[in-house]
């Protein structure tokens, strides 16, 4: 049973990431469950995972996805669970998961569910809506005060060329007269 690698494996949703323990090869044990992840809003990538330690309900730990050797169905991999430390108040990311999502045209898109993103560089292929809408991740224009922005071109561009594309297969084979 070989180990296959390739590079789709090295995406992932915020759902089959959240809820899953972080596991220290150097302890050889699991420590806390990942809560949240957050977003750098300067770079619009993954910056780290929250977790939720074991002690007690107040016990939040911040885990960079530089610590993170990978992600897998089972466990979040670090070297060691000493590479989760205690939350600082001076936290400078935001989470993206139930965030209202707002085009540069003024209109109100829906809100986040569930997002993809690379586990190696944080980048965020896609955002899924709750209403059913993928944006792609290119299209994020900002991230800022629990708000995400992107760009409504990406959408009058596919409405425009669907139209034509429509009109294009209506004209063809058929004759115009003068």
């Amino acid at each position: 049973h070989l180990l296959k690698i390739n590079k789709e494996d090295d995406m992932k949703s915020s759902s089959q990431v959240t809820g899953l323990p972080l596991m220290g090869v150097k302890e050889g044990m699991e420590f806390g469950t990942v809560q949240d992840i957050v977003i750098d809003p300067q770079t619009k990538t993954v910056k780290s995972l929250i977790l939720r330690g074991a002690k007690n309900e107040y016990d939040y730990r911040e885990l960079k996805l530089s610590d993170i050797i990978g992600i897998g169905k089972d466990y979040v991999i670090t070297q060691t669970i000493e590479n989760a430390v205690a939350m600082g108040l001076s936290n400078a990311g935001m989470a993206l998961l139930n965030i209202r999502c707002i085009a540069s045209s003024g209109d109100v898109l829906g809100n986040v569910k569930d997002f993809v993103f690379d586990e190696k560089t944080g980048v965020i292929k896609s955002v899924q809506l709750d209403t059913g809408d993928e944006i792609p991740g290119e299209s994020i224009m900002a991230l800022s005060n629990n708000l995400l922005f992107i760009t409504a071109a990406q959408q009058a561009d596919n409405a425009e060329s669907s139209l034509e594309q429509e009109q294009q297969e209506y004209m063809l084979g058929r004759v115009v007269k003068n």
